[in-house]
C-alpha cells in the first residue's frame, strides 16, 4: 500500500489529510449481551489479555472507499481483533467490497456477520509461533528476492502484465502489517519496549522497500523499449546490486559497531547515486537522452535511492537498540546482547 514519502529522508510521511469525514448519524448504544463495549477515543477500545479490542467505523454518506479502508487498515495495525462497520440505512454494496479486499489483502480476518446496517469482522489470526525476528529475517529475504526479480527481469520476457508486480508487492504488505500488528498489540500489553518499536519500523520499511521493487519492475520494462534506453542498463543494474549487497548487509548486522560501518557504506552510495545521475542525465555515452528516457532513469535512480535510505533506517534500529543497551549498562552490570533484527 504506497504512502507518500518525505523529499530525501527516506521517512514516509501520510498523505495529505482530506476533509473530516461525515459520520453516520448517532443512534443509541445497544444493550445486553451483544453490546459493543465502551469506546476509547479514536474509535477502538484498547487491547487486552482478556479479550479482544473492538474498533467501530460509522461509514459517512458518500465517503470514498479508499478511506474506509485506511480506516480498517489502521485499526489493524493498531492491533483491534475484531472490527465493526455501521453504515445507514444498511451496508452499501462499496463498503462490502472495501471489506472483501481488506480480508484479502491481510492475514485471516473472517466476517462474523452482514445485517441490515451492520457488519462485524474478526481476526483469526491473533498470534503466531514464529517469533518475530524470525518472521523480520523471512520478510527481508522476500523484499531481497523480489528485488532482484524486478531488475532481472528487464532482460526478459516482461512480468509485468495483469498487475503481477501489484500482486508480488501484496504478499509482502501483507506479511509487513501482519508484524507491525503484532509489535503494537505486544506494545500494548508489555508497554513501552525498544525492541517492538524497533520492529515495528523494519516492517514498514521493508514494506516501503518492497514498493520500490514494483517501480523498477514496471518502469525498466519500459526504459527497455524506449530510444537509447538499453544504454544506461548496466550501470543502473551495478548501482542495484549495490544497494541490494547494503540491504543484505544491514538485515545481517546486530551490533552497533556493524551498523555505523553500514551507516557509512549507506551514505556513500547515496553519494554515488548522485554522480551517476549526472552522468546519466541528460546524455550517455554523449548521446543526448530523449525525455522519456531520461524520466525513465531519473524514476529508477530515485528508486534506487529510496531503497538505501530505507536499509539506513533498518541500520538506525540497530544502532539505536545498542546505544540503549550501553546506557542501561551502566546500572545493570554485564551489557546483553543486541538482539536481532
Amino acid at each position: 500500500m504506497k504512502q507518500t514519502e518525505t523529499e530525501g529522508t527516506g521517512e514516509t510521511a501520510p498523505e495529505s489529510s482530506p476533509e473530516p469525514i461525515p459520520r453516520a448519524r448517532r443512534r443509541d448504544r445497544p444493550t445486553g449481551p451483544n453490546s459493543l463495549p465502551a469506546l476509547r477515543p479514536g474509535g477502538a477500545s484498547r487491547p487486552t489479555e482478556t479479550g479482544p479490542a473492538i474498533a467501530t467505523l460509522d461509514i459517512g454518506r458518500g465517503e470514498p472507499p479508499e478511506h474506509v479502508f485506511r480506516r480498517l487498515l489502521g485499526a489493524y495495525l493498531g492491533g483491534a481483533r475484531e472490527f465493526v462497520l455501521r453504515e445507514r440505512p444498511r451496508i452499501s454494496p462499496t463498503t462490502r467490497e472495501v471489506v472483501r479486499t481488506f480480508c484479502r489483502r491481510t492475514r485471516q480476518p473472517e466476517i462474523l456477520s452482514d445485517e441490515g446496517g451492520l457488519l462485524r469482522l474478526r481476526d483469526l489470526a491473533y498470534d503466531s509461533p514464529v517469533s518475530l525476528p524470525q518472521r523480520i529475517e523471512r520478510m527481508g529475504r522476500l523484499v531481497v528476492e523480489f528485488h532482484r526479480e524486478s531488475v532481472d527481469a528487464w532482460a526478459r520476457l516482461p512480468l509485468g502484465e495483469d498487475g503481477y508486480w501489484e500482486r508480488r508487492d501484496d504478499e509482502i504488505d501483507r506479511e509487513a502489517w501482519y508484524i507491525q500488528r503484532l509489535a503494537a498489540l505486544r506494545l500494548g500489553a508489555e508497554g513501552p519496549n525498544t525492541t517492538h518499536l524497533g520492529t515495528w519500523t523494519v516492517a514498514r520499511s521493508l514494506e516501503r522497500i518492497a514498493d520500490h521493487a514494483v517501480t523498477l519492475g514496471e518502469t525498466g520494462r519500459r526504459l527497455v523499449e524506449l530510444p537509447n534506453g538499453v544504454g544506461p542498463i548496466t550501470p543502473l543494474k551495478q548501482f542495484h546490486r549495490q544497494a541490494m549487497e547494503h540491504l543484505e548487509g544491514v538485515l545481517a548486522v546486530t551490533d552497533g559497531s556493524g551498523a555505523n560501518d553500514l551507516l557509512d557504506m549507506g551514505e556513500a552510495l547515496m553519494a554515488s547515486g548522485r554522480a551517476l545521475s549526472e552522468r546519466l542525465l541528460p546524455a550517455v555515452n554523449g548521446i543526448m537522452t530523449p525525455p522519456a528516457t531520461a524520466a525513465a532513469v531519473a524514476r529508477i535512480l530515485e528508486s534506487i535511492q529510496r531503497t538505501i535510505a530505507y536499509s539506513q533506517d533498518i541500520a538506525q534500529v540497530v544502532l539505536d537498540r545498542s546505544l540503549a543497551f550501553v546506557a542501561s549498562e551502566e546500572g545493570e552490570g554485564a551489557r546483553p546482547p543486541v538482539p536481532a533484527i
